[in-house]
């Protein structure tokens, strides 16, 4: 798992990756960063990580503006020494609410609700990796359709899915073949 700190205070950061990294050996921490400006910029040019280990407090503001800014979907594990904005923190992706200073059973326990999260999504839906499946094993349980029915001057007609060669949507729907 790929996990972010975002934290200010560069002592209680290196202490976070130090604990951490003796918990659970498969969260990498690519990123630590001091303030919700650099935040910001990191989440402009960088994908979503697996997981945020996030303060509340910083210097520059309330992590939570970066909720207001950002679309983040992955789990986020609060570290903060407040706890006046707990019921907020579960509003926006938070799995867990650790004060500060983090004792190191509360902190599995929250990287491992954070991995049934993280390992529970899925790419693609349920039903696009089975038709994926069924189509790389040949099975013969998908069908297809072979026909469409047309509109062509006031009359429907049966096109074979074979002759087509695109559909197109303008003020109308228009289906091109091949003949």
């Amino acid at each position: 798992m790929k996990a972010l700190i975002i934290e200010d205070e560069q002592l209680i950061a290196k202490e976070l990756q130090f604990k951490i990294k003796s918990i659970a050996n498969d969260v990498e921490i690519i990123e630590v960063l001091p303030s919700l400006k650099t935040a910001k910029k990191w989440f402009m040019a960088n994908a979503e990580p697996d997981l945020i280990f996030m303060d509340i407090q910083l210097s520059d503001g309330i992590s939570f503006e970066l909720f207001d800014v950002y679309k983040l979907s992955c789990p986020v594990i609060f570290t903060t020494a407040y706890d006046e904005y707990a019921m907020r923190a579960f509003k926006v992706n938070g799995v867990d609410y650790l004060l500060k200073p983090i004792d190191e059973d509360d902190l599995t326990k929250a990287i491992n609700k954070a991995r049934v999260i993280v390992e529970s999504k899925s790419p693609y839906p349920n039903e696009l990796n089975k038709l994926a499946t069924d189509m790389r094993s040949g099975s013969k349980t998908v069908q297809f359709k072979e026909k469409f029915i047309v509109n062509f001057r006031n009359q429907w007609l049966p096109v074979n899915v074979k002759d087509i060669a695109c559909f197109c949507r303008d003020s109308l729907n228009y289906i091109y073949t091949f003949k």
